[in-house]
């Protein structure tokens, strides 16, 4: 059966042989060479890992600026340059600031969001941490009980 210029026939068994061993798929998906992603670790410090100054660059840079200052690095045609960034600018607010609206919009709704499971593994981990405590002492207790009891039992 052929439809399109796709032999139906062919790509069943292809897949038949692709459900019968699955790792010839992974082999072959692996084998293929990707460029390397970039080291970003001078971006991140390690301090920075922690959660509140990830939160703490959040708050920060929540915040878009459609507005922001415009500039060349042409020396000769620098002016012109600037002047048509400044014309299709004002050409295109219409269109790009209800965008640059949203996006900050969704920007803050994360950021409030990020912050309020801040707040809730706060309080989640207080409350783990009082209950690891009392179950302690629960356990400490029951302990002691049973060591007078058995020093009771010995001394009879």
């Amino acid at each position: 059966m052929q439809a399109k210029g796709v032999d139906v026939d062919v790509v069943m068994e292809e897949v038949n042989r692709a459900v019968a061993a699955p790792d010839t798929l992974l082999a072959e998906f692996w084998k293929e060479q990707r460029v390397a992603s970039p080291n970003l670790a001078f971006l991140y410090p390690p301090y920075s890992k922690t959660l509140v100054v990830n939160l703490d660059m959040v708050s920060r840079n929540w915040e878009i600026d459609p507005e922001f200052e415009l500039g060349s690095r042409r020396r000769l045609v620098g002016r012109l340059v600037v002047a048509f960034k400044r014309a299709a600018r004002s050409g295109l607010r219409w269109y790009i600031n209800p965008i640059v609206h949203q996006v900050r919009k969704f920007n803050m709704l994360v950021t409030r969001t990020l912050h309020d499971l801040a707040n809730n593994l706060d309080e989640v981990s207080g409350r783990v941490a009082e209950l690891e405590k009392s179950e302690a002492d629960e356990r400490i207790r029951a302990l002691e009980e049973r060591l007078d009891r058995l020093e009771k039992g010995e001394e009879r």
